[in-house]
């Protein structure tokens, strides 16, 4: 474990993306005196359009066992749930060779357990931060439904779902008549359920993300708009970051929570973390007109709708994998539309919105959190879909390692040395 820190040393946050926010806010709680710092405004990148769920239960890795034969369809169909752009793919090959080494079982079996093991405690981690920063009107602990057209496709699923239970996960089935009294608004081409009661979600994860910087803030933290450049070394240890307006911001420590562009720091020290964009797009219905009360869920879809406030739905969940600065296919969000109507039928599209973000993934899906080799960097990036969900829980096991207290987890599983 890396030496401690004194109490009230100096921690600058890199990136204030919700990683980086709830960070910054557990290690000021904890009486550390932290700087954020990024180049434009807080939660304006990825964090601003996220699905809004904590996904508890998405403790299977993105590479599960059978995805190679998956992979010829993603590439031909560009629209599909999970898409290659084709002219990336040189860029790509290494991620995704890297991404078929992590489906073989016995790997798998290892990162459910370490995805597991973080899932297990994000509502307790949550739950010590949202009250506090005044947020709970808009944490919605309803639960979810993942949903299934008939019993094949339910029998198909359970595979998955035992293994989740195995790993902790709570699920209850629903059928016709259970999914109907809960949500009547859905069609009735979908004939059972899968509802998961400590699956939760917040009404608008822009303002849920604000309101935890703003919680930041009034604990004492500051915050700077400025880009940095490059960590700051002296004999040997990181003592800083060099900004492009403000020369050397100086600290005992230095988070690297800069999603998919925290690659440019590990590559400044040759460090090899193979972080690519896996982008998300969605289209936000501010009047849709539909009141639903739980996350939902369509598993042959591969997409969700999150209920926002006041009748809006959020829609998203379409996966691409190219470069972070392609240009976005808008077709991929408009697709959704369609997706939604089988679901819950008609509505307003009056004001709608579309979205693209660069999610930074790695290719076993879990997160690296925890010391560089260099003493005084840190790096807490690579969460993919699960940053909204893991960010507390990620802020939390900085907080107890820079201040020298073991982990309530074994940390080796999300260390950045593994690749």
């Amino acid at each position: 474990m890396a030496p401690a820190l004194a109490p009230g040393a100096a921690v600058i946050v890199v990136g204030a993306g919700i990683v980086g926010i709830a960070a910054a806010l557990q290690l000021r709680l904890a009486g550390f005196e932290v700087t954020l710092l990024d180049r434009g405004e807080p939660a304006m990148e990825t964090s601003y359009g996220n699905a809004g769920a904590f996904a508890v239960s998405d403790v299977i890795p993105l590479a599960e066992p059978g995805v190679l034969r998956k992979v010829p369809g993603w590439m031909l169909d560009p629209l599909g749930p999970l898409a290659l752009r084709w002219r990336y793919l040189p860029t790509l090959a290494p991620w995704l060779l890297r991404f078929l080494a992590a489906s073989r079982p016995r790997r798998v079996a290892e990162l459910t357990q370490a995805l597991a093991a973080l899932l297990g405690r994000v509502n307790d981690d949550y739950a010590a931060l949202i009250p506090r920063a005044g947020l709970s009107h808009l944490w919605r602990r309803h639960g979810n439904l993942t949903l299934y057209r008939n019993q094949e496709e339910f029998d198909a699923a359970m595979p998955a779902w035992d293994d989740k239970r195995r790993h902790g996960v709570r699920w209850q089935a629903l059928d016709r008549a259970a999914l109907s009294a809960g949500e009547p608004t859905l069609r009735e081409e979908w004939q059972c359920a899968i509802r998961v009661p400590d699956w939760s979600h917040v009404d608008d994860p822009y303002v849920f993300s604000r309101g935890l910087f703003d919680a930041f803030l009034r604990a004492g933290g500051r915050f700077v708009r400025d880009e940095a450049l490059a960590t700051a070394t002296e004999a040997g240890r990181c003592v800083g970051v060099e900004t492009a307006g403000g020369g050397r911001l100086r600290a005992d420590a230095v988070v690297i929570a800069c999603g998919v562009w925290s690659d440019r720091f590990a590559k400044q020290r040759q460090y090899r973390v193979p972080l690519e964009s896996e982008r998300g797009y969605h289209v936000n219905l501010p009047k849709a007109g539909v009141a639903l009360r739980h996350f939902i869920q369509c598993a042959s879809e591969s997409f969700v709708i999150l209920p926002m406030a006041n009748g809006g739905l959020r829609l998203a969940g379409t996966v691409e994998l190219a470069h972070r600065d392609a240009p976005p296919d808008w077709r991929r969000a408009h697709i959704l539309l369609d997706k939604a109507r089988r679901i819950v039928g008609d509505f307003s599209t009056e004001d709608m919105t579309v979205w693209m973000g660069n999610r930074p993934s790695l290719p076993d899906t879990l997160p690296i959190i925890g010391p560089a080799p260099q003493p005084g960097l840190w790096f807490a990036t690579g969460h993919g879909h699960l940053g909204l969900t893991l960010a507390a829980t990620t802020g939390a096991l900085l907080r107890d390692m820079l201040q020298g207290q073991p982990p309530a987890l074994d940390m080796q599983p999300y260390r950045l040395s593994r690749f």
